[in-house]
């Protein structure tokens, strides 16, 4: 139990570290949402890949991930984030290898059943759930530890 406390505890903190120049009130807003939007989702990942300028609001960053192809081009901004797309984004923003099955058919459902292989997502009720802001925050951040201890 003490093991998991730190584990958590230095994961926030080390993952505090990439977000500290981005605008804390995209944040507040991504994080008091109950079901996470498309566009503050695809900003926090976007912003924090590098991929858009932190400047940019979230409906740059939503354009930028459908012309990307992270997102399905029929995806509206204010569309709620399930863990699967989720998934998808943060593979694609954060270049996380995967295994075999993202090689060859790199979609949502590989992405998902990628990152709860590495118990990086909370699979408890399928890769359709809806995710809270928090849990973009809180997943980003396992992935970015994920990387980290892949590379």
């Amino acid at each position: 139990m003490l093991k998991q406390i730190v584990v958590w505890t230095l994961l926030l903190i080390g993952s505090v570290v990439p977000l500290v120049g981005q605008s804390n009130q995209r944040i507040d807003e991504l994080l008091s949402q109950a079901q996470a939007r498309l566009d503050s989702a695809s900003y926090l990942l976007m912003v924090s890949a590098g991929i858009v300028d932190e400047s940019s609001d979230p409906l740059d960053a939503f354009e930028a991930a459908v012309v990307a192809g992270y997102l399905a081009k029929s995806s509206q901004p204010e569309d709620p984030v399930s863990i699967e797309v989720l998934s998808f984004l943060i593979m694609k923003t954060q270049k996380i290898p995967g295994g075999i099955g993202w090689m060859l058919f790199p979609g949502t459902r590989s992405a998902y059943r990628e990152l709860a292989f590495h118990e990086v997502v909370n699979t408890s009720a399928g890769p359709t759930r809806i995710v809270a802001g928090d849990e973009v925050v809180r997943t980003l951040n396992g992935a970015v530890a994920l990387k980290g201890g892949l590379e």
